[in-house]
């Protein structure tokens, strides 16, 4: 299994367990988690649901999440070790899926995804081949034990560990209407330990904008101000690739790979007077499932499963917006993303003209309240979105494909821009007027 990427789309976890094993490692850092969500207890499977739009307590959008095209549901497991704990669920009508654990340093510590569970017997999965509409189910183990040298199918490990996070992960379902994808054989997937079956917490819904801050953190322009520890922010923006191991913090996906760069506000003032920033690349192909290509189609003839671009704010680990791959148009294969507070957003006209979208930098009211990855509260005198940083993620890269983040982070870092070319991303500060002119060529201008 391999892990890749940078930067982890999955949220903290907290939950106040005591180790079933002395001898174990003690585990702490799962930070202030400890309250379910809305309507479940701490004593359910999956009381843990992060999905902006579905956030009605503001407290689950930390650790750089995927937007709204992405759910995650939590769990936190204990168990002696060589002990297991048994999953059972069907696979989704989505892009992908998968589950991981992670320890309380927030790293990966195992990971198995949609195209690597074997079906149940007699049953299909839509992400291997064959019909993508028959939701077949599958069985996972989850072993309390190091992961051996030939691991176990649909199996999951722990290392010596006898408490961890059990994430579960649904991209973009098929349809709109359901995030877990229209499974229902179980919902979410049943787990069962020492032969008895948790409870499981159900779905949270999507709510109305008034509802979550997120739902309008890219109507406003920023009033806040800059927060006391400065990001390493330039002009223009410094584009970072890393290539995700074991130690890799803020539970990384196993199956992502991330470029970053972080933003500031300060380049919007004198003497630079910029008003928003652009990028440009090439777009990578893709398994559009939302226009009834198959997920599997990534092995073969697309370039990737899934791609998006999204404004984050660094203090908080919190996701302003995100553009996912089948939502961003293009120009002679190119998209190009503007980031900037709405004053500056160009026109649609415009956008259409350059082949491209408006992401909000985001920015709070001044009642708002968001909470930052140690669950510390942060309002606009904290400093929230007054630097951006941009993320964007490839999932499950063709292996084919030599211009992947994944493929192109195993080489030397000097040659890395170099060996994606057009793929690397191109992105500087402009003016509102030099882009409505230029496009993506306001850049360096």
């Amino acid at each position: 299994m391999r892990i890749s990427g940078s930067r982890g789309v999955i949220f903290l976890l907290g939950m106040a367990l005591a180790l079933s094993s002395q001898s174990a490692k003690t585990q702490t850092g799962w930070g202030l988690w400890a309250v379910a969500d809305p309507g479940c207890t701490t004593s359910q499977a999956w009381f843990g649901q992060e999905n902006p739009a579905s956030d009605g307590t503001n407290t689950r959008n930390i650790a750089y999440p995927e937007g709204d095209t992405a759910t995650y549901w939590g769990t936190l497991i204990t168990g002696a070790l060589g002990s297991t704990l048994t999953i059972n669920g069907q696979f989704p009508a989505a892009r992908y899926m998968a589950m991981q654990t992670y320890d309380s340093n927030h790293n990966v510590l195992s990971a198995i995804n949609d195209q690597s569970i074997n079906p149940d017997a007699g049953q299909n999965n839509p992400f291997r081949a064959g019909s993508t509409t028959a939701l077949g189910t599958y069985t996972l183990t989850v072993v309390f034990g190091s992961t051996p040298t030939t691991p176990a199918a649909n199996t999951l490990y722990t290392g010596d560990l006898t408490q961890v996070a059990l994430v579960y992960r649904v991209y973009y379902p098929n349809s709109s209407s359901t995030l877990t994808g229209g499974t229902s054989k179980p919902t979410l997937p049943n787990l069962t330990q020492g032969g008895k079956l948790m409870s499981t917490c159900s779905p949270r819904p999507v709510l109305p904008d008034s509802s979550t801050v997120n739902g309008h953190i890219q109507t406003y322009d920023f009033t806040g101000v800059a927060p006391t520890t400065p990001k390493p922010a330039t002009s223009p923006p410094t584009m970072l690739l890393t290539v995700t191991n074991a130690n890799t913090p803020y539970y990384p996906s196993a199956d992502n790979n991330y470029m970053s760069a972080y933003l500031s506000r300060k380049y919007l003032a004198p003497p630079y007077n910029y008003n928003m920033v652009v990028m440009t690349m090439k777009a990578p192909t893709f398994s559009n499932t939302q226009a009834g290509d198959a997920p599997y189609l990534a092995t073969t003839s697309k370039q990737v499963r899934f791609w998006s671009v999204c404004e984050d704010d660094p203090l908080t680990t919190g996701v302003a917006r995100c553009v996912a791959d089948n939502q961003a148009p293009s120009l002679n294969g190119y998209v190009t993303f503007v980031f900037s507070d709405p004053s500056y957003k160009p026109s649609s006209s415009v956008l259409s003209q350059w082949g491209a979208s408006w992401l909000g930098w985001g920015a709070l009211t001044s009642s708002d309240t968001v909470y930052d990855i140690n669950g510390t509260p942060q309002t606009n005198a904290s400093g929230v979105y007054y630097n951006g940083l941009i993320l964007y993620r490839q999932t499950m890269a063709n292996p084919s494909w030599k211009q992947s983040m994944y493929n192109v982070g195993q080489l030397s870092r000097t040659n890395w821009q170099t060996a994606m070319g057009a793929y690397w991303p191109t992105i500087g500060y402009c003016t509102a007027a030099n882009f409505q002119t230029y496009g993506a060529g306001c850049i360096g201008r």
